[in-house]
C-alpha cells in the first residue's frame, strides 16, 4: 500500500486533486481510499486531505500518520505537515520555488523535492477570489514524485472531468507542474533521475 498526506489551505483545491486522484488510481486498476478531513470549513484555514493506493482491497479506515509521500501544497504547511508524522524513507514534495526551499529547508534529512505550483497557476490564471488553484500543477508533480499514476493518465482524467472551457489550460498546467518537479538536497531516488517521458516535452 501506498499512503499519501496532503496539507493544504482552503481554496487551493486539494479536494478536487484527492477526488481527481482516485479516479486515476482506479483508471490503472488501484483499490483507491480517499478522503479530506477539515476543521474550519474557510478559505484559507488549513485542510488535511489522505489517498491510498494499493493492489489489494484497502481495509484501513484511519487518516494517515506516518505517509510514504508528504505534500506540502502551501509552503505556510510544512512544520505542521513535518510535525504530525513520517516515515524514515518518506519523500516530501512542497509547492515553493527551489531556491527559497533550499534555503529554508537544509536540515531535512528526507528526499525532498519542489514544485512551483503557485507561479504556474499564476502563469495560466487558474485563479478563484485571487487564491491560485494549485491543484492540477501539484496533480502533475505527484505523477513524476510518485510514479504510481502515469502522466498520460492524469491528462486523460482532466479532460474527462474539467469543463471544456477549462480543460486545455488545466491539461497543460498538469504538464509543467510533471516537468518542474525539482529536487531540492540531491537525495532522490535514482529513478528520478532519468529521462522525462516524452509525453511531458
Amino acid at each position: 500500500m501506498v499512503e499519501i498526506r496532503f496539507h493544504s489551505l482552503g481554496g487551493q483545491g486539494a479536494v478536487t486533486l484527492i477526488r481527481m486522484l482516485a479516479i486515476a488510481g482506479d483508471k490503472i486498476g488501484k483499490e483507491v481510499q480517499a478522503f479530506p478531513f477539515f476543521g474550519a470549513e474557510r478559505r484559507g484555514a488549513p485542510v488535511k486531505s489522505f489517498a491510498r493506493f494499493d493492489d489489494a482491497r484497502i481495509d484501513v479506515r484511519s487518516q494517515i500518520y506516518i505517509p510514504d509521500f508528504l505534500v506540502i501544497m502551501s509552503p505556510t504547511l510544512m512544520d505542521l505537515g513535518l510535525s504530525e508524522g513520517l516515515k524514515p524513507d518518506t519523500v516530501i514534495l512542497v509547492n515553493e520555488p527551489l531556491e527559497d526551499a533550499k534555503a529554508k529547508y537544509k536540515d531535512i534529512n528526507h528526499t525532498l523535492l519542489s514544485v512551483d505550483a503557485t507561479s504556474i497557476a499564476l502563469e495560466l490564471n487558474l485563479e478563484v477570489e485571487g487564491m491560485p488553484l494549485v491543484n492540477i500543477p501539484v496533480f502533475g508533480a505527484i505523477s513524476y514524485a510518485t510514479d504510481i499514476v502515469p502522466l498520460e493518465v492524469v491528462t486523460e482524467v482532466i479532460r474527462e472531468t474539467m469543463g471544456k472551457k477549462n480543460m486545455e489550460v488545466s491539461m497543460e498546467a498538469a504538464r509543467r507542474g510533471f516537468t518542474s518537479v525539482l529536487e531540492v538536497n540531491g537525495k532522490a531516488p535514482a529513478r528520478r533521475r532519468k529521462p522525462l517521458p516524452e509525453v511531458a516535452r
